[in-house]
Order: C-alpha cells, then sequence, then structure tokens
C-alpha cells in the first residue's frame, strides 16, 4: 500500500510539473529584480509596480517614483483594476474571463509586459496599449488586451493602467492651491509616467526605447491627443495609432480648469466634504459608491489645467500644436452617431496633410460585424448595430479564439491581417511593412481610406 502511495505521488509531481508555468530569468527593473512565466513562447509579466500607490496623502497627486523591493518580484498575475463600478468590470461573451482580477483598487499603477521568448539580439520595436472606458471604466487585465499575437510577430506590447472618474480627473480649487500649478489630469500623468517607465526599462526586455508606437481606443484614444498636445511628451514614442477618439470634435472638448474644480467642489460639498483632509480621508470604496450615485458621474474629464494641457485639443490639432510623428488613425463603421468619427477623424486627417502640410497619415474604417451569438446578443450603448464601437479590438489584437461568438474562418483570416498591419506600422510606419501596399496614405490628393472587412 505504501509503495502504491510512492508511485502515486510520484505520478502526481510529475503531472503539476508539467502543466506549471515556466518562469522567465529574472530581469532588472525601476525598484529591484522581477521575473515572469512564459506562456506558449511569449515572455509574460503581469503586474510591474512603475509608480508609488497613489493612496493616502499621495491620492490626487501626480504619481511619484516607484518603490523599492527586496529579493526577485514574481509577476504572474493582473493587478486591481483601477477603482469603478464593478458591473462595468464584469464582461461576458469572453472564455478568459477568469484570468481578470476579480478586484479594483486605488492601488493600481502596475503594467504588463508581454516580450517574446526567443530573440536574436536586435532591440524591437514597442506598442503601448491605453485602454478605453469613457474615463471612468476599464483596465488592462480586460479579456482582448493580450499581447501574445503581437510578441509572436516580433513586437513587445505593454499596457498601461491609469486612475479613473474621480480619482483620475478631479479637479477642485483646494488641490490647484496645493499643487499651485493647477488641478486635475492625474490620469494623463499616470500614463506619461508608464512612458517614462518604458524608454527607461523596455531595452531589459530585448524593446527598442527609440521605437515607441502608442495605441489606443475610445477614451484611450482620447487620452492620447492629451498625451500628443503635452509638451511634457516629447521623445517618449515615435508613432501612434489612435482608435475611435483622437479626433476634431466639438462635442468632446477638454474642461476649462475653472469649470472643472467647481465641478470638484460641488461633489465634495454634496457629500459634506468641505476640506483637502476630509476629502482624502474617505476610503477608496466608499468614495467610489457615493461618485457612482451622484449626478457627477462621468462628469469628469481631461481639462485645460494650464500645466499639463494647456489649450484644448481641437484648438492644438488644428494649429499644428502636437506632435509630428507617424500616424495610423481609425474608426468603425457604424461607431458612436454623435462623434460621427468618418467625419471628424476625416477632418484631422485632412488638417494634417492639407492645413499643416505634413506626413500622409493611414486611415482606415473596420467594417465587419461580428457574428451574433444567441446566448450574448450585440448591444451598444449608442444605440448602433452593425460594426459597433470596439468591434474591432479582438481582430487587432488576434484574440478572436476568446470570444464566444461563432466566429469563422474568415474573421480569423481578417484577425490575422489586422495583427500584420498594426505590427508592421509599429516596425516601419506604415501599415504594408517596409514596402508600398495595398493600404494607401490618406493625402492632400487622395484622401484614401483602407476600409477592413473579410474578404
Amino acid at each position: 500500500m505504501k509503495k502504491l502511495f510512492f508511485m502515486m505521488a510520484v505520478m502526481l509531481a510529475g503531472v503539476l510539473a508539467t502543466t506549471a508555468q515556466e518562469s522567465t530569468a529574472p530581469v532588472k527593473v525601476d525598484g529591484g529584480m522581477i521575473k515572469g512565466v512564459v506562456i506558449d513562447g511569449v515572455d509574460t509579466y503581469l503586474g510591474i509596480p512603475f509608480a508609488a500607490p497613489p493612496v493616502g496623502d499621495l491620492r490626487w497627486k501626480e504619481p511619484q517614483p516607484v518603490q523599492s523591493w527586496q529579493g526577485v518580484r514574481l509577476c504572474d498575475r493582473f493587478a486591481p483594476a483601477p477603482m469603478q463600478d464593478m458591473r462595468a468590470h464584469s464582461p461576458k461573451a469572453w472564455k478568459n474571463v477568469a484570468e481578470m482580477n476579480p478586484t479594483t483598487s486605488e492601488d493600481c499603477l502596475y503594467l504588463n509586459v508581454y516580450a517574446p521568448a526567443k530573440q536574436d539580439g536586435k532591440p524591437l520595436p514597442v506598442m503601448v496599449w491605453i485602454f478605453g472606458g469613457g474615463f471612468h471604466i476599464g483596465g488592462t487585465d480586460g479579456p482582448v488586451y493580450r499581447g501574445d499575437a503581437y510578441a509572436k510577430k516580433g513586437v513587445i506590447m505593454v499596457s498601461i493602467p491609469y486612475r479613473l472618474g474621480i480619482f483620475g480627473y478631479l479637479a477642485h480649487p483646494e488641490l490647484s492651491r496645493e499643487s499651485g500649478h493647477g488641478s486635475g489630469n492625474y490620469a494623463l500623468y499616470d500614463l506619461i509616467a508608464g512612458l517614462k517607465w518604458v524608454k527607461n526599462n523596455i531595452a531589459s526586455f530585448g524593446g527598442d526605447p527609440e521605437n515607441i508606437t502608442v495605441f489606443g481606443q475610445s477614451a484611450g484614444s482620447r487620452n492620447i491627443q492629451g498625451l500628443l498636445c503635452a509638451p511634457a511628451t516629447e521623445g517618449l514614442f515615435q508613432r501612434a495609432i489612435p482608435q475611435s477618439g483622437c479626433a476634431i470634435r466639438d462635442d468632446a472638448k477638454c474642461l476649462p480648469l475653472a469649470e472643472n474644480e467647481a465641478l470638484g467642489k460641488a461633489f465634495f460639498e454634496s457629500i459634506g466634504a468641505t476640506n483637502l483632509e476630509a476629502m482624502r480621508a474617505i476610503d477608496a470604496a466608499t468614495l467610489q459608491k457615493l461618485y457612482q450615485e451622484s449626478k457627477f458621474m462621468t462628469k469628469f474629464r481631461p481639462s485645460i489645467d494650464g500645466s499639463l494641457i494647456v489649450e484644448d485639443f481641437n484648438d492644438a490639432t488644428l494649429g499644428g500644436r502636437y506632435l509630428d510623428i507617424d500616424y495610423m488613425i481609425g474608426y468603425t463603421k457604424d461607431d458612436v452617431p454623435k462623434a460621427n468619427f468618418p467625419q471628424s477623424i476625416g477632418a484631422w486627417a485632412e488638417n494634417q496633410v492639407g492645413g499643416l502640410g505634413r506626413r500622409g497619415v493611414y486611415v482606415c474604417s473596420f467594417d465587419h460585424p461580428q457574428p451574433e451569438d444567441p446566448q450574448n446578443p450585440t448591444k451598444d450603448e449608442f444605440g448602433a448595430k452593425g460594426a459597433i464601437h470596439s468591434a474591432e479590438l479582438p481582430y487587432m489584437f488576434g484574440q478572436v479564439k476568446l470570444s464566444t461568438k461563432p466566429m469563422k474562418k474568415e474573421d480569423y483570416e481578417l484577425s490575422e491581417r489586422m495583427v500584420e498591419y498594426w505590427t508592421n506600422f509599429a516596425k516601419y510606419g506604415n501599415p504594408n511593412g517596409n514596402k508600398s501596399g495595398e493600404w494607401k496614405p490618406f493625402a492632400k490628393d487622395n484622401h484614401y481610406v483602407q476600409h477592413l472587412d473579410v474578404k
């Protein structure tokens, strides 16, 4: 009997050894040593701290340097998502929701890195993902935001979180007095801190700090527009792919500082917090709940704080006061009706090549409606049907396999084509690769739009 138990124990140990994830070699980053896990040929590092936790006295302050740690930190799981409505952080219709971190926290400044496990020593291009969610929901652990498809194409992907809602965009007269240079835009400062971390550390993962592409969708794209217009970001990235957000839009202007301060003051007065000490004393979960139940929910967004952002994005874009870099920009065929992205993004592209006389940009429209899942029918909060807002995400990330929708062979083929376009742009500044191809640039004499659909 003892011999039988011994044999069974040996067999079980062998099974566990074959199913356990292989660890990466230790890597030195700001703060100390880390190691990740190797998943299907991709070195995966999840939950790397890039700034000090923005809690206590650091709430509503620019991110501070990361706190050091001893030993080798295991980065093998997603950190909590930023504070938000938990109901919004529970997506359906995906096979891998169990991979997400089920919690949210004010302590949320942890990024993720996906890199090829085998590299030839040549520095690889880097893509930095900025998620969307209307400035008040979202996280880097969203089911489709995986970087393995890009890593397998020879690109390192990083996903950076940022504070949301009242934690990320609040302005208040007392906060402005405390800082001496306005308030709000903590989310943008988080993204800048993350990009600086990438610039300083990505070579340790095999990445090229001089070839960084930022890409984002919806509010992530709008935040990119803020980064493009902020002088503090010059040199932090060389290319940008803003989707369904970065545009010349009258319906999404930045808030003037005084207006944003008035919103913040009115909210805290409504809950009886009349000074900064009382505002910071409210625990994060209670503050989030009070915010969700108030009339101020979703009202905070990037504002003209006079320091990081000095003018509305429209004015800066029209005047050419933004980074002159390589751009690939797009929308979906049936995107947010109010935004009218074909027109507003078209205006941005036309001003780029016409009014400003800058280099051509690559413009695309995602035209393919996702297949319907009878158990999870497609619903769009903006009233659109078809190729709706965010429909392109599982395709461009190469993650159609994770959807519970009945994907067909042509869906996988479209996804493969889009991953190739996105990674080519990161490598060469051209979705066709290092040569000309079917996707022509939007130029002064040819307003070309690439329509992405099944063949």
